[in-house]
């Protein structure tokens, strides 16, 4: 792979990362490109199947305001879409901008206090079959008590590890314990759990028999490398990278800082693209940003024009990043840290992703990046490893089974 140089810099520079092959939790399912409902034998036609389906009423409830983009709200709106092929499905948020869609339902204003009490007179209306917690650990109280009452399903989906993703992020002692007694309840009173990352399932299982994994997912189809585009980038004389928001999270300000500091001990044809709402900008020449993006083909456009992808984590999430897989999915090479792969299985250092520690990250970019076939040859590698595990191919039918598991009934009379 690449020039005997960049062989070298790969085996002798890198951190001790092992390849991260182990036991799968779940197998991938059928290779069907079509989303179907698996019919128990004997019990009823695919007929009344999508008859029943279409009965059941889905709540995905997410604390997080779905007009703008972070790993919660892209996460909650591909649930969304996703179930919406099979079931009836609302989606509620808090927002201060309207939305079109008569399945959105929006508490405002965006920064509400009082989420839990708003929730009540709108579950007790609709009367769902099941309440889907898309990382929404609060909601899921409210979720939880009315549940009692009016007899239907919940889920929690744990996008991380919360209590060890605030001790990170160096959060007070007792509000690190505060989270743990959130998340150990919630864990335990769910009558599902999805977890998005192994290290996540793992911590949870010892809370909960009903747990599953089902990982952060991307269209495939749609975060697709543009190869016109792709042509064009090899004839200019100088590299471009991308660095992924949105910047007001403490997080990605550190990326930022990051190359602040350092732009200008990396090579002085590298480049930089700041993709995502960004208040914190500099003078320099050498860097562009694109503002807060509406479209996702846009966004797939201008990944299709970057030659890598920085992730220079400081902090770990515990949770896989859309900001690692969305690139990968578009055959781009990702440098990260250690940190940064915490949460983020399957992948194999100087295989598919790059990953160094941070005061290696400049020398290593300075290094590798102008070896066009190694970049090639990893982003090839990446697109392959999104295919296989963090597809919606390989994920959309284990979400439809973990429904099926509930036995929901969608003709049942609530307590009223």
């Amino acid at each position: 792979m690449g020039t005997r140089e960049t062989q070298g810099v790969l085996l002798k520079g890198g951190c001790d990362i092992k390849p991260m092959n182990g036991k799968t939790l779940q197998t991938t399912l059928g290779e069907s490109d079509q989303l179907m409902v698996p019919k128990k034998q004997g019990t009823m036609s695919s007929t009344r199947q999508k008859q029943v389906n279409n009965k059941i009423k889905i709540v995905i409830s997410v604390l997080g305001d779905i007009s703008t983009s972070d790993g919660t709200t892209i996460r909650a709106k591909r649930i969304f879409k996703m179930l919406k092929e099979v079931y009836s499905v609302t989606l509620i948020t808090r927002s201060d901008k309207k939305q079109k869609s008569k399945d959105i339902i929006i508490i405002t204003p965006a920064k509400t206090k009082l989420w839990n009490l708003k929730l009540i007179p709108v579950i007790i209306k609709n009367k769902f079959d099941v309440a889907y917690c898309s990382n929404d650990w609060f909601g899921f109280i409210t979720y939880y008590l009315l549940s009692r009452i009016y007899k239907y399903k919940t889920i929690i989906e744990a996008h991380s590890i919360l209590s060890k993703e605030w001790k990170e992020r160096g959060d007070i002692e007792l509000k690190v314990k505060f989270y743990q007694i959130i998340e150990r309840f919630v864990v335990k009173h769910a009558d599902y759990v999805i977890a998005l990352s192994e290290n996540t399932f793992k911590f949870y299982e010892r809370y909960s028999k009903n747990i599953d994994l089902i990982p952060v997912f991307i269209d495939e189809n749609v975060f697709k490398i543009n190869t016109e585009i792709e042509t064009k980038k090899y004839q200019r004389d100088h590299k471009l990278i991308g660095l992924i928001g949105p910047f007001d999270d403490m997080a990605n300000k550190y990326f930022l800082e990051f190359v602040y500091t350092l732009i200008n001990l990396l090579d002085n044809r590298i480049k930089f693209l700041i993709i995502g709402r960004c208040d914190n900008k500099i003078e320099n020449e050498r860097i562009t940003y694109t503002g807060y993006l509406e479209s996702i083909q846009d966004y797939v456009g201008l990944l299709s024009d970057l030659d890598a992808v920085l992730v220079p984590s400081k902090i770990a999430t515990y949770g896989p990043l859309n900001k690692i897989i969305e690139p990968m999915s578009c055959s781009l090479p990702v440098f990260t840290t250690p940190k940064g792969l915490v949460g983020l299985y399957y992948v194999e250092h100087g295989k598919d992703i790059l990953v160094f520690e941070e005061d290696e990250l400049v020398d290593k970019i300075n290094k590798l990046l102008f070896d066009d076939k190694l970049m090639k040859d990893i982003g090839k590698n990446a697109r392959r490893t999104i295919e296989k595990y963090y597809s919606k191919k390989a994920n959309e039918k284990k979400l439809i089974r973990v429904l099926e598991k509930l036995n929901i009934d969608p003709d049942k009379q609530p307590f009223v």
